[in-house]
């Protein structure tokens, strides 16, 4: 009895584990192409810089200190000028060619809230 007690408790042992581990990496997936706008109620991205590959997608979030928006500089094909009101409000950003592309809130860039993705 005492064996196969032992027996299950090992088997738990490892799937909590493993489930343990696949949220964290998932959510590290996730976060990778994803910046907060206003987060935490300041007047920041997080994360400020960021590198990505070619062709993949960046959604800049509406974070708690609206409003917001992304301009690129010198790139108004990728830009979202347009501001963000309501907590949760996404701008989606794809990547087509290789490069540093400086961004910034208008309304906030005197605050210091810029940021870089370096696209490789």
């Amino acid at each position: 009895m005492k064996h196969q007690i032992m027996w299950w408790m090992s088997r738990i042992t490892i799937m909590l584990t493993s489930l343990a581990l696949s949220m964290t990496l998932a959510a590290k997936a996730y976060a990778a192409d994803t910046i907060q706008m206003g987060s935490g109620g300041n007047l920041i991205f997080e994360p400020n810089e960021l590198t990505v590959s070619v062709g993949d997608t960046v959604t800049f979030v509406n974070g708690e200190l609206p409003p917001h928006n992304v301009v690129f500089a010198g790139h108004d094909e990728l830009s979202h000028p347009d501001l963000a009101f309501m907590s949760g409000e996404q701008f989606p950003v794809t990547f087509t060619e290789a490069g540093d592309f400086e961004f910034q809130c208008d309304p906030h860039a005197g605050a210091g809230m810029k940021g870089v993705i370096h696209v490789e």
